[in-house]
């Protein structure tokens, strides 16, 4: 929106409403699967979430996780995460920019899924979310996690944007020094995940070592962040996250990422290679080279790619969960069996991640071939994962007759709005 207008100042309006609408001709073309069609989808994708996916907890609405009745109505484990609250919101706010929605429903919803985690799940003197509510314990896990907290913060955030909110402005800002000043290590670099709080010393515990998964949902919502605010500190430290793991986890050898490390660096963690985690930072390290911070990202991000392209990629264009379990090496390919039999190792969230890096992998080199990536794996969802319900068509977990994952739903949004922005032409 700041690029859009900063041109529009230069180009009388009338040339760049006709080349916005060329570009973004051109761009829907490329796929075979129409705009309409996605936001036709996205609209029944998100109306299937509102019915099926949120419940009373706490005197509010809260929304669960892994339901396998038919509808989804029944929460299997009973827990609400904070981060999965914010990430619904998170979701309707971009469905209310991509979608170009008048209707303040959307913007309602995301201040009530907000609300309720300020309301129940935020510690004010220790400025962290907790991790998630137990409704069956009728308690609270309290542990801290940089990286789902930040989901939380670039929510919050997002909607500041739309409608100011000094409570969610102040907390976003309180929440994110806590991330940087407890997950960050300052003496070896990098950030680290999982901490409890010791109320007897006032201090944060917990491993810290250095995983893969933590720094790509951080470096990716700091860019969430940095988009809404214009605030370099979110930029500055999406660099941190993303550099630290190109400098520190790249397997020069297999490709991709190593999965983890001890604090000091000088050891790695496990063999598996998991393909969401290896696609969120390949897309940390996209937008990183589509914000002007140097070719370098845009090349890891290239390099990754490939490897879950070639190892990670099934031959109807579905993505399989991971790499053979059994080292380092990725040429045996996945070990289906190990996930309990054919099609369970192909979850809907990692279609999703994937579908998320190759849109950006096309908005960084023009290469069209991610594309097809992405109408692949769309044609292969409809026989494998589509699942119809009566308030629309969604998605299943790993299959049509699996359990439903709220994560898993809430990234889909994601994948298909990343289709609609690259349709609509908009680089983000």
């Amino acid at each position: 929106m700041r690029f859009a207008l900063r041109f529009a100042a230069v180009f009388p309006a009338a040339l760049f409403c006709c080349a916005a609408a060329s570009s973004a001709q051109e761009e829907a073309a490329l796929f075979r699967h129409s705009p309409d069609w996605i936001r036709a989808r996205l609209r029944s994708m998100h109306a299937v979430d509102d019915a099926y996916l949120w419940h009373d907890v706490l005197g509010g609405r809260a929304i669960h996780q892994n339901s396998k009745t038919t509808p989804p109505v029944e929460p299997l484990e009973g827990n609400f995460h904070t981060q999965q609250q914010a990430f619904f919101a998170l979701m309707k706010l971009h469905l209310y920019e991509v979608l170009g929605e008048t209707d303040p429903g959307l913007l309602d919803d995301a201040k009530a899924l907000l609300d309720w985690v300020l309301d129940n799940g935020y510690d004010a003197p220790t400025a962290r979310f907790y991790f998630r509510y137990n409704e069956r314990r009728g308690e609270w896990h309290r542990g801290f996690y940089p990286e789902f907290n930040m989901i939380t913060v670039a929510a919050l955030l997002r909607y500041n944007a739309v409608r100011p909110t000094p409570r969610y402005s102040q907390v976003a800002d309180a929440v994110f020094d806590t991330i940087i000043r407890v997950g960050w290590d300052a003496e070896h670099g990098g950030f680290c995940s999982g901490f409890s709080y010791n109320p007897e010393t006032g201090a944060f515990e917990g491993d810290r070592n250095k995983g893969l998964y933590a720094p790509g949902y951080l470096a990716v919502m700091m860019l969430d962040a940095y988009d809404v605010t214009g605030e370099p500190r979110f930029l500055a430290w999406a660099k941190k996250a993303v550099d630290a793991c190109n400098n520190h986890l790249w397997d020069d050898e297999y490709g991709a990422w190593r999965p983890g490390a001890n604090r000091q660096w000088d050891r790695f963690e496990g063999s598996t290679k998991l393909t969401h985690v290896i696609a969120d930072l390949v897309q940390a390290n996209y937008l990183l080279y589509l914000k002007g911070q140097g070719d370098a990202y845009r090349d890891y991000a290239e390099r990754a790619l490939a490897f879950l392209v070639e190892y990670c990629r099934a031959p109807n264009g579905l993505w399989y969960r991971h790499t053979t379990r059994d080292g380092s090496d990725p040429r045996p390919g996945p070990d289906v069996s190990a996930d309990g039999g054919p099609g369970t190792c192909l979850p809907y969230d990692r279609q999703m991640q994937a579908i998320a890096a190759c849109c950006l992998g096309y908005r960084a080199t023009g290469n069209a071939r991610y594309l097809e990536y992405v109408d692949d794996t769309l044609d292969a969802m409809e026989t494998s994962h589509r699942i119809d319900y009566p308030a629309g068509i969604n998605y299943g977990y790993m299959g049509q007759d699996n359990a439903q994952n709220t994560w898993c739903h809430l990234w889909g949004l994601k994948g298909f709005l990343a289709i609609a922005r690259v349709q609509a032409g908009d680089g983000r």
